[in-house]
């Protein structure tokens, strides 16, 4: 090995002979890359980070000190949740001002299909699930499993709430009110956290497809990265006493 590096270094000095690089004018020192391209021959070295789909397997790593019991005392690492379904874990900046990515938690969701509208079967079946079943997400439940559309008469709209013919019986029919807006809990973050609830509004068509809207702007983002957080800090209170681990959003 420090056979190549020698021959390594030997070409490229034989290379850049007669060459001159490095130019100095007044203040500022400039390179010339049209003569030569530096690379580094002895470059930092680091694992590929180890992925989980949990918080409890992130906590699991970082409570065992796997890869940190050779040291006596080991770096601050810092614990990055990046957004609702990724936390990264970095060590501290080495000499080259590079960070080592040691671990990172990557939720495994299945997304709902805002914004499109579902028939009625596909739209019962990502309620019941992709969504927490809180109140509103069982009147939804209820309603969108009773509509009956004919001949696209039956859904009146005023531009805030929507009324449809809904079944009641065998033969019999009602008319009920759209539940809109709803606060629903949709499976959007890591299971370990309760999930953000936010508004969505739900539509149906003359067709009788149904479909929901987000309407917190995206807010819910903020709320489960907190979360996160409070899980994290309380699941690692220890080595966040002990100056070992740092958490930011």
């Amino acid at each position: 090995m420090s056979e190549n590096i020698k021959d390594a270094l030997k070409y490229a000095v034989d290379l850049s002979n007669g060459q001159e690089v490095i130019h100095k004018i007044e203040d500022h020192v400039f390179y010339d890359s049209s003569k030569a391209n530096l690379v580094n021959l002895l470059p930092a070295k680091y694992a590929k980070p180890l992925e989980v789909n949990s918080l409890t397997g992130l906590t699991q790593y970082l409570l065992s000190k796997f890869d940190q019991e050779a040291i006596d005392d080991p770096d601050e690492l810092l614990v990055h949740v990046e957004s609702p379904t990724k936390v990264v874990v970095y060590s501290q900046l080495n000499a080259e001002r590079q960070r080592e990515s040691l671990i990172e938690a990557q939720a495994e969701m299945q997304r709902f299909p805002y914004g499109n509208f579902l028939d009625q079967e596909r739209f019962v079946i990502n309620i019941q699930s992709l969504f927490d079943r809180t109140d509103h997400a069982e009147a939804i439940l209820k309603f969108s499993s009773a509509i009956r559309i004919e001949d696209g008469a039956d859904v009146t709209d005023n531009g805030v709430t929507q009324t449809a013919t809904v079944k009641t019986g065998a033969r019999t029919v009602a008319e009920g009110k759209v539940p809109s807006p709803a606060t629903l809990r949709p499976y959007r973050t890591f299971l370990e956290v309760e999930q953000p609830e936010s508004q969505f509004i739900f539509r149906i068509n003359e067709r009788g497809e149904c479909a929901l809207f987000e309407a917190d702007g995206g807010l819910w983002k903020h709320h489960a990265k907190e979360s996160i957080s409070e899980y994290l800090s309380k699941e690692l209170a220890e080595l966040i006493e002990q100056s070992k681990i740092t958490i930011i959003l």
